[in-house]
């Protein structure tokens, strides 16, 4: 009888300490899981990725978080440690707020195996964007601005990556261009045709989001792919029920698929908006809103993308 109760104890220690190793395992998989550096992630207050960001082969941390609401943001490699200074010219990398929070992006453009690293956020209502750029001794600011638009163009097909960054106003929207040229970001010249990355259809979608609450049968048609899922158009019904007033603040798109000779068949945007309820002007909250456009051959005229996904999160 003792030598059944000694087995008895013995077993309960063993699925005891199964528990706790597996609970240790999966507090360890949430708090430090790998970001895919090619996607855009959003900040709230805190958040942690892991990445190679100096190129050594071994991945780095960076941390965010905010100090008096400012965003300050830290990276861990091995030994040593360092902050992403912004420039004199924009001194900040932006503040938190809920309906507003910071964008970052990982994203090799130097084709030299280390993600530049490009954040979005805001101050006072006002966008600002930065580029950083690890010069093999520290993290430099490259880049900044107030636009309110990033983007991404040849990320990842067989032609050489471009930057841009433009403007959102007054119904328009104003791209330039940059090259990655020894260590900097170089513009240069380009005639866009008025669809560019669905850059009208983009801004067809924005006014439409401005305008809400609006009937399904009010929504502009010309906007979307043919096959649309019916499930992402009442996904817009949805928000309409919400009598939620949206506000655009800013945006991030990429090209996201290639055809053989690898021109862009593919575009994903994500827009920021901020939400405030039409009964109660203190319910205030962030919507991000993913569009997949997709390119529509056209025999009359030049092909268009057009919206062919949507989620709101």
């Amino acid at each position: 009888m003792k030598l059944q109760i000694v087995f008895l104890k013995k077993k309960y220690i063993y699925y005891v300490l199964a528990i706790i190793i597996f609970t240790i395992l999966l507090t360890y998989f949430f708090l430090f899981k790998t970001s895919t550096i090619s996607t855009f992630n959003i900040v709230n207050e805190v958040k942690m990725m892991h990445a190679d960001l100096n190129g050594d082969g071994t991945k780095d941390i960076l941390y965010i978080k905010t100090e008096v609401d400012k965003y300050q943001i830290q990276i861990n490699s091995g030994d040593s440690s360092y902050y992403l200074e912004p420039s004199k010219k924009i001194k900040t990398v932006g503040n938190y707020y809920s309906q507003w929070p910071m964008r970052l992006t990982l994203m090799d453009i130097s084709r030299n195996y280390v993600p530049e690293i490009f954040t979005q956020a805001s101050v006072n209502n006002k966008a600002v964007q930065h580029v950083f750029l690890w010069n093999g001794e520290k993290y430099e600011d490259i880049f900044s601005s107030t636009n309110n638009i990033l983007g991404f163009v040849d990320s990842k097909n067989n032609k050489t990556p471009k930057m841009l960054s433009g403007n959102i106003k007054d119904g328009k929207l104003d791209l330039t261009s940059y090259l990655f040229i020894q260590d900097s970001l170089q513009s240069f010249d380009y005639n866009y045709v008025d669809n560019y990355m669905g850059k009208n259809n983009v801004l067809g979608f924005i006014t439409l989001m401005s305008t809400l609450p609006v009937s399904e049968l009010n929504i502009p048609k010309e906007l979307f792919a043919s096959d649309l899922n019916g499930n992402d158009i009442s996904l817009l019904s949805d928000l309409s029920d919400k009598k939620m007033h949206l506000t655009f603040q800013d945006g991030v798109f990429k090209d996201y698929n290639w055809d053989k000779d690898g021109n862009t068949s593919e575009v994903l945007w994500t827009l920021n908006f901020k939400g405030t309820n039409n009964n109660d002007i203190k319910e205030i909250k962030n919507y991000s809103i993913e569009l997949i456009l997709k390119l529509i051959p056209n025999t009359n005229k030049d092909s268009s993308f057009k919206i062919s996904s949507i989620d709101i999160k």
